[in-house]
């Protein structure tokens, strides 16, 4: 009789159940991948509103007196990205000091994404 030698390698079987399991771990895998991305975008988007938002309230700090109240709403494009913003200046209750009011927002959501307050001595 001749002398068989077990052959070595995977079964069918073996091979589907590797298979299966590398594409549950992928599909997973490039589902964190795009929710990476997400987030990553919104903190870029965050960063430059709140570079924006700073822009907007050094502007109303060093304007030359005396500086209007009430609204003004614009918007400016900070690295290819466009924002919207108001300012909102309105009087105290004590003398001469006025409340600055500065929000950045997404103008195809409207979600604000920094808000910024500060006081200024007015005229």
């Amino acid at each position: 009789m001749p002398d068989h030698q077990r052959e070595s390698g995977f079964t069918l079987v073996e091979v589907l159940a590797a298979l299966g399991i590398f594409s549950i771990s992928a599909v997973g895998l490039i589902h964190l991948s795009s929710e990476t991305m997400v987030g990553a975008r919104q903190v870029d988007m965050r960063a430059l509103a709140e570079i924006e938002a700073n822009n907007r309230m050094a502007d109303a700090l060093t304007l030359p007196p005396p500086l209007a109240t009430g609204l003004i709403a614009g918007e400016s494009i900070q690295r290819g990205r466009t924002f919207d913003w108001n300012r909102t200046v309105t009087p105290t209750q004590e003398d001469g000091l006025l409340i600055i009011d500065v929000t950045v927002s997404a103008p195809e959501t409207g979600q604000v994404l920094a808000h910024l307050q500060g006081l200024r001595v007015g005229p």
